[in-house]
């Protein structure tokens, strides 16, 4: 089971995602604005960030940089509107774990957070 932080602005992906992953035993932290989700991470360790970006808008970058300033240790996965990315910490030499292909279904995330968790 993995501690989470689902942070993300769209209502409907969040709650459809967090359901996913209760489902598949993580504990999950559902929370719609960035200044507060920082606010948690400071005093909570969570395992994963998993948050939406949108190519338009770099407001997901920062965050997700700010927050692994908080927590170096936490893993950050990326959901775009075509594939899923997570970035690897800046002290891993090994190549970037959880691309997934075009086009991903969020089904598939659970299992895929599992995966990058134990890796």
């Amino acid at each position: 089971m993995a501690r989470v932080m689902l942070a993300t602005k769209n209502d409907e992906m969040r709650s459809y995602l967090a359901r996913s992953l209760k489902r598949a035993g993580h504990c999950v932290t559902r929370v719609a604005d960035y200044d507060a989700a920082l606010t948690i991470l400071e005093e909570t360790e969570y395992d994963l960030l998993l948050t939406t970006i949108d190519t338009e808008n770099a407001d997901e970058l920062a965050f997700a940089r700010t927050a692994q300033q908080i927590d170096p240790e936490m893993r950050v996965m990326f959901i775009t509107g075509f594939s899923a990315v997570a970035i690897k910490r800046p002290d891993e030499d090994r190549t970037m774990d959880g691309l997934f292909g075009e086009p991903v279904h969020l089904r598939q995330l659970p299992n895929e957070v599992g995966r990058l968790i134990a890796a």
